[in-house]
């Protein structure tokens, strides 16, 4: 066993309790990132002993669901802390979307001295992070197409999307300068984003320069790129689409190379060659680095880099290492059949496979079957030793053509492939039969089919395991649930139920009422029961959510747990511990909104509504420092905008960001025309506006005394506590400190 290793392991189960680690983030759980990150996390946690805490929002790609995955993120800032946790695994840069960078940074430095790792790409004052070296993955990738393929001519599609992309732009630059090719910057593409219309629209300024060859898809005679170097494995997918759609042929014409191993790169109809960015391992070595902080507290890492690894697939015209191996020369294991009759010159043969093509394959084109004749004639009557087979060439083409004609009749293909391979072999054998070297090579041939089309399998297996967003039956808890009519009815029917989804237990803290903010909490349930006699201590108070007694947890083993908030319709019901046996989050997401919608249903018709400070009855009071322009200006778009109605909105959504994107939506408009009016109405933009907005909501709640400042700030929709304290003081020259000395 490594010593480092071993040291961990001693100092873990020395301790009087164990450690308890968090992980934080609002990521696309759909994708491999997010969940290769948690599952390492996962996997140290339970080879070290430690405790788990899942405490990520994920990003939902359904309209219906009511819970605002922003806000569930702020909701549980106040858990990551000391007591609750020992120590805490950022993804900063997953914050990007929705937050400034000087924000996320002040967020994270604020939760010193708790000990925290990140594997994001954020420099966080005092916290390490654990990253990849970009110039070492494109160094790998440009080598792979100059030496492996001899490509010259290697062009760049990134994105100016975020810092990451760039750094593999500077790195591609380099790369291709240590291996003495020209960097040509009419070669270099970069889309607004990762989106598919953005890429598209870069991808047709490349197609252009493609259609003003005499040559375009010669490309080895010509000066267009012999290959592309994409910055992700979603540009190289949408980028082959868009070839697709033009005739251009991935990698027969021209190769493309992703980076970051992506779903993406394996359900392309051409598997994308790419970096693995080692998500799994870098989430493992998190959870090793935290534990080596705490043990030795001089431990001084700025950034600890992780090694990647080039990972082959067929779009750069290589096939992957298991097709390779499959085509090596190995014993035949079918007995080839006799001939029927004797065939004895290349006329006959070429006379006998147009026939038995057309027959086997009515399906095919005339041009598919001619090519495929050209492929078995050269395989048998080519002696050398080819890289890669024709027919084995001429199968790839037709995976990828048929994929892309047939997106969503995945298993329809792949029977349909399985039938041909089957008829060509038959076709084919009886011709060598005879010659037991050629007999032997054609079976190979037909050996490394099968393993072509096994990978193909496998990609498709893998897309369908990691797409964990697909619907969950919970139909038979959902209706349980519906019928309780009461928080103990809820509590039998979790009890009764959950243990059919796999679930191993759950603790439920709720707060008694509907309540506009969370935190003082009752323990209701703990199922099961890990310790005698702690069921008898319920209800019990929890007065801030990182003093949650951790005795309720389980004491002889590490666990996992998904911290879920359970909020509804704009109130905080309070929140769950879900232990986990999967990575697969959409379970507990579900889970978390078949419980909020009953409890706020159960206590809606307890009439448990609660307080009321949030909801604004009295807006015209609320309104009164806040003057708009004097001048009424017309009702617009059919009487939907104007002054008020702006105001109305931002009120109903005081405590969010300011989302112009959705607001715009919302009355019909561009987000341009919805900015200039909103100006030429109030006098004010959209953001100041919904900022003097939150400001005076936050004056009423500090004067009534009943919420903590951080409390306030997260109700209100502010990123962190410093961002509402400078917002504040330059709305009213305060500091909400300051405001408060002087009621």
């Amino acid at each position: 066993m490594h010593s480092q290793t071993a040291a961990r392991r001693t100092f873990i189960k020395k301790r009087s309790s164990p450690l308890t680690f968090g992980f934080t983030a609002i990521a696309d759980f759909t994708s491999f990132i997010g969940q290769e990150y948690l599952a390492g996390i996962m996997k140290a946690a339970d080879d070290y002993g430690v405790n788990f805490i899942n405490m990520t929002s994920a990003i939902r790609p359904s309209l219906f669901v009511d819970t605002s995955f922003f806000g569930q993120y702020l909701a549980k800032i106040p858990f990551m802390r000391s007591p609750l946790l020992d120590g805490l695994i950022t993804w900063a840069s997953s914050l990007t979307p929705y937050m400034k960078k000087e924000e996320i940074q002040s967020l994270f430095a604020d939760m010193s001295p708790l000990p925290l790792v990140d594997i994001g790409y954020i420099d966080i004052p005092g916290v390490p992070s654990i990253r990849i070296d970009n110039d070492y993955s494109i160094h790998l990738l440009v080598e792979h197409l100059a030496k492996t393929h001899g490509f010259s001519r290697i062009a760049f599609f990134g994105s100016k999307f975020s810092l990451p992309h760039q750094l593999r732009l500077n790195s591609y630059k380099k790369a291709m300068n240590d291996f003495g090719l020209p960097v040509d910057e009419s070669m270099i593409f970069l889309a607004d984003s990762l989106d598919e219309q953005d890429v598209s629209a870069q991808a047709k300024l490349l197609l252009e320069s493609f259609s003003k060859s005499e040559n375009p898809y010669g490309l080895a005679n010509s000066s267009l790129p012999q290959a592309i170097l994409t910055s992700s494995d979603i540009i190289a997918h949408h980028l082959i689409e868009e070839f697709e759609k033009n005739g251009i042929r991935v990698p027969d014409d021209i190769a493309v190379t992703g980076f970051n191993n992506q779903l993406a790169g394996l359900t392309s109809s051409s598997p994308i060659t790419t970096i693995d960015l080692a998500y799994f391992k870098r989430g493992y070595e998190a959870v090793e680095l935290l534990i080596d902080m705490i043990m030795n507290k001089d431990t001084r890492i700025t950034i600890h880099t992780v090694s990647t690894t080039l990972v082959i697939r067929q779009s750069c015209s290589c096939f992957e290492d298991a097709i390779i191996d499959a085509q090596t020369d190995k014993p035949a294991y079918f007995t080839p059949p006799h001939l029927v009759k004797s065939i004895v010159n290349k006329k006959e043969i070429s006379s006998y496979l147009e026939k038995s093509l057309e027959s086997a394959f009515p399906l095919l084109s005339e041009n598919e079957r001619f090519t495929l004749l050209q492929a078995a004639s050269k395989d048998i009557y080519d002696s050398e030793a080819n890289y890669a087979s024709s027919i084995l060439t001429w199968f790839r083409r037709q995976i990828s053509k048929r994929h892309y004609d047939s997106p969503l009749n995945r298993g329809g293909i792949n029977s349909s492939l399985t039938k041909d391979i089957s008829a060509l072999r038959r076709i084919l054998l009886p011709l060598v039969s005879d010659k037991p070297e050629l007999s032997r090579k054609i079976e190979n041939i037909f050996h490394a089919l099968r393993s072509l089309h096994a990978v193909h399998d496998r990609y498709e297996m893998i897309s369908e395991q990691v797409d964990s967003y697909k619907t969950t039956n919970l139909m038979s808890l959902a209706l349980a649930l519906s019928s309780t009519e009461n928080i103990r009815q809820l509590e039998n029917a979790i009890r009764i139920k959950i243990g059919s989804l796999s679930v191993p237990g759950i603790i439920l803290c709720l707060a008694g009422e509907m309540t506009d903010e969370l935190s003082e909490t009752s323990i209701e349930m703990i199922f099961p029961e890990n310790q005698a006699g702690l069921s008898s201590l319920l209800p019990l108070k929890v007065r801030e959510p990182s003093l949650f007694p951790k005795k309720f947890f389980p004491k002889n083993s590490p666990f996992s747990v998904t911290l879920t908030v359970l909020y509804h319709s704009g109130k905080y019901l309070g929140y769950a511990y879900i232990f986990m046996n999967t990575g697969n989050l959409a379970l507990y997401d579900d889970l978390q909104e078949l419980l909020a919608q009953n409890i706020y249903r159960i206590y809606q018709k307890e009439q448990k509504t609660g307080s009321r400070t949030l909801l604004l009855t009295d807006r015209e009071k609320l309104t009164q420092n806040v003057p708009i322009s004097p001048e009424e200006s017309p009702l617009v778009h059919g009487g939907k905008l104007n002054a008020q109605a702006i105001v109305d909105y931002l009120l109903d959504h005081i405590d969010e960001m300011c989302d112009l994107d959705k607001m715009a939506s919302h009355f019909g408009m561009s987000k341009s025309y919805l900015t200039r009016r909103t100006k030429e109405l109030t006098g004010y933009s959209t953001q100041t506006l919904h900022e003097r907005l939150k400001i005076e909501q936050a004056k009423n709640l500090i004067k009534s005394g009943k919420m903590k400042m951080n409390d306030i700030a997260s109700r209100l929709g502010f990123s962190n506590p410093n961002y509402f304290s400078n917002v504040f003081k330059k709305v009213t020259g305060l500091r909400p400190t300051e405001f408060l000395e002087r009621l």
